[in-house]
């Protein structure tokens, strides 16, 4: 038994090559611009929309995706986010040793 994919044209063949490639460029695209997206002078809800734009398209996962998201931000609102996250961690961890 082989992996080979069964086509039974080229035309076949050539469109299933051409769509992974296509996608495959797409993302690329799309990670190039996630990594080099920054709010600049636009306001947080400017960049937020940009930004969302984007990260369906790179296959991402969340941590990473928060990662760019605090990059590309001011860095006294990442710092900020840092801390509201270190925060409901925090209550997460107070509440759960509560429950006990």
């Amino acid at each position: 038994m082989t992996n080979k994919p069964s086509f039974k044209t080229w035309e076949k063949m050539a469109d299933e090559m051409a769509q992974f490639f296509i996608l495959t460029e797409t993302q690329t695209y799309v990670i190039n611009k996630l990594t080099k997206l920054k709010q600049g002078n636009r306001l947080l809800e400017d960049f937020w929309s940009e930004f969302v734009t984007w990260k369906e398209l790179s296959g991402y996962n969340q941590v990473a995706l928060v990662g760019l998201f605090k990059k590309g931000v001011h860095l006294a609102l990442a710092q900020k986010l840092v801390e509201i996250s270190q925060m409901r961690n925090s209550d997460s961890l107070i509440s759960s040793i509560r429950r006990c």
